[in-house]
């Protein structure tokens, strides 16, 4: 994760990731759920695992790395005492099956604040259900040095312009010019960590 002014939104890699399994087209995603509800109260720490040592062919599948940041960090010591596992896993049941019974895609995102709270929201929309994973910031100072955000987002961002815009990656295009201007650039995140 980049370093935040209180504030971080993103897919990052992994949320990239559970966008891929439970996306697509109707027949891989209805599929997807019926696997991960089987599987859902596993510890997720296996389920991550298990899903690294697949071998699905795809160039960007998830790397040992990644299952290490996400027990290490999201399940260990970035939000200790907010029952980080069994909200996702709740947040993620309900959005499945939601979306099943719909017969929806999920996209996922992450939405970092600077407020005390790790919650799941679910967002039925006409063509696909929406996971927003709220989180406050990580406890642990372990966020990524912003040159190292080499990937692009799907997202971009319209804001007045300030002093975090100073050393951010990528190019910023000044929408509404004057003294603070508004801007817009698409975010970037970390590719998959390596193999640990």
């Amino acid at each position: 994760m980049p370093s935040m002014p209180g504030y971080f939104v993103g897919k990052g890699y992994q949320f990239k990731m559970v966008d891929e399994q439970f996306g697509g087209d109707e027949e891989s995603f209805m599929a997807a759920y019926d696997a991960a509800l089987r599987r859902i109260d596993e510890p997720l720490a296996e389920l991550a695992e298990n899903h690294a040592r697949r071998d699905t062919g795809v160039l960007d599948d998830l790397k040992q790395g990644d299952v290490t940041h996400f027990v290490r960090h999201w399940l260990g010591d970035w939000w200790p005492g907010k029952r980080v596992e069994e909200v996702l896993r709740a947040g993620y049941r309900e959005a499945i099956q939601r979306a099943r019974k719909a017969r929806k895609p999920i996209e996922s995102l992450w939405v970092c604040a600077n407020e005390n709270r790790f919650q799941v929201y679910v967002c039925e929309g006409e063509r696909q259900f929406t996971v927003i994973v709220f989180t406050p910031p990580p406890r642990e100072a372990s966020h990524e040095p912003r040159d190292t955000l080499t990937e692009l987002e799907p997202i971009w961002v319209v804001k007045q312009a300030d002093e975090d815009d100073e050393d951010m990656p990528g190019e910023f295009r000044e929408v509404v010019p004057g003294e603070r201007p508004i801007v817009t650039h698409q975010l970037r995140y970390r590719p998959n960590q390596p193999d640990a």
